[in-house]
């Protein structure tokens, strides 16, 4: 078949290989088809690839190196089939963390087996960008520490996920995330709006500052204020689609602004964490906020509601909270001044400061959860 690019099929039952390349052969993808026991062997082969492949991978089996094989697998390809005899929802969940874009139980169906491939030897950047999240940190009032919420929400994503994660200040005005990090990029957000949200993935990279040794890419704000107010909401529905080709994840930091690039920002949003902390005013604030998000029909849990310094002897409970919002609160960050503001200081992550602090173990579960929520509503609409 024409266009199609190469075939990887990993499986350690050779009586599923064989069964799944007379599949391929018939469709007419024979002549692309390798077939791979060891996969270690087959991983070497997707990295000389380049990620012009398909690959198809069992995960009945049990072991370690079914693990490391599907870390380093979703780094060469972004199209993965994932194929088990065991097909309950924890195996789709753990499929999709294993970047998979199709699942399969076995034994595989033929019809199946040519609808997956067919679906994937088409996929385009755009289509691989659909499942790509918007992860916006908002609030309407200034202090409450969202930029330190999206840095450490970011880096423990990119951590957890192993993934590429894009962390962008969009703080058009007064953003801080390369001072929070004591980053010093050469580009910055006004910069790729203009110049390169029409370039390849390797050329748009480049504008993101990598943050050390990790998987998590930062996109500075605008260098001076002036370049701010020529940036506008179609710019970002542009920045967004070319982000959205690269990074699985985009954790945007913004202003506590109700302009109309802020409005665009958050309906572009996937998620919404909207941050808040105990006292009155400020959730009298959230309050007038949550009825803006109603009045625009945002989807039901596209809003979570994060509380920043939280202590639990608060005269304000949660629940009192959660009464006054009529919404549930997603999650509880516990208040750490010392840490945080040491952080900040030396210009690093909390993780890297103290990873065992209670704040440092709140970031790593709140990550932890956020992926796995994400992962799980798409086992909901792939059930359905």
């Amino acid at each position: 078949m024409q266009n199609c690019p190469s075939i990887i099929v990993l499986d350690k039952n050779q009586n599923s290989r064989e069964i799944v390349n007379s599949y391929l052969t018939e469709f007419g993808f024979g002549d692309n088809v390798l077939l791979f026991d060891d996969y270690k062997a087959g991983l070497e082969e997707v990295k000389k690839l380049n990620g012009d492949a398909i690959v198809i991978m069992d995960i009945s089996e049990k072991g370690k190196e079914i693990q490391e094989t599907a870390e380093n697998l979703k780094l060469c390809t972004s199209k993965i089939i994932i194929t088990s005899t065991n097909y309950s929802t924890n195996t789709i969940i753990k499929a999709l963390r294993m970047g998979a874009k199709e699942f399969l139980p076995k034994p595989v169906l033929k019809d199946d087996l040519l609808r997956v491939v067919t679906k994937l030897s088409n996929l385009n950047a755009a289509d691989a960008g659909s499942e790509s999240k918007i992860i916006t940190v908002y609030s309407n009032k200034g202090g409450i520490g969202k930029t330190t919420i999206a840095i450490n929400l970011a880096s423990e994503l990119a951590k957890v996920t192993k993934d590429k994660v894009a962390l962008v200040d969009l703080n058009l005005q007064l953003g801080d995330v390369s001072t929070f990090l004591n980053l010093n990029p050469a580009f910055d957000v006004n910069y790729v709006i203009h110049k390169l949200t029409d370039k390849n993935e390797e050329m748009l990279l480049k504008a993101f500052e990598k943050y050390k040794n990790t998987s998590m890419y930062v996109l500075a704000d605008p260098s001076y204020i002036e370049q701010s107010e020529s940036i506008t909401p179609q710019q970002i529905t542009t920045l967004f689609s070319a982000l959205k080709k690269v990074f699985p994840y985009i954790v945007v930091d913004m202003s506590s602004n109700i302009d109309p690039n802020a409005l665009k920002i958050l309906d572009s949003s996937d998620w919404i964490l909207f941050t808040t902390i105990v006292n009155i005013p400020a959730i009298r604030n959230c309050q007038r906020c949550l009825n803006l998000f109603r009045s625009r029909r945002y989807p039901m849990n596209k809003v979570k509601i994060i509380i920043n310094r939280y202590m639990e002897n608060d005269e304000i409970k949660i629940e009192d909270i959660e009464n006054t919002l009529d919404e549930k609160v997603y999650w509880k960050i516990p208040n750490n001044y010392f840490t945080i503001m040491e952080a900040i200081n030396k210009g690093v992550s909390i993780a890297e400061i103290n990873p065992d602090s209670n704040i440092g173990n709140n970031f790593r579960d709140f990550a932890s959860k956020v992926s796995d929520d994400i992962i799980e509503q798409s086992v909901i609409q792939y059930r359905i």
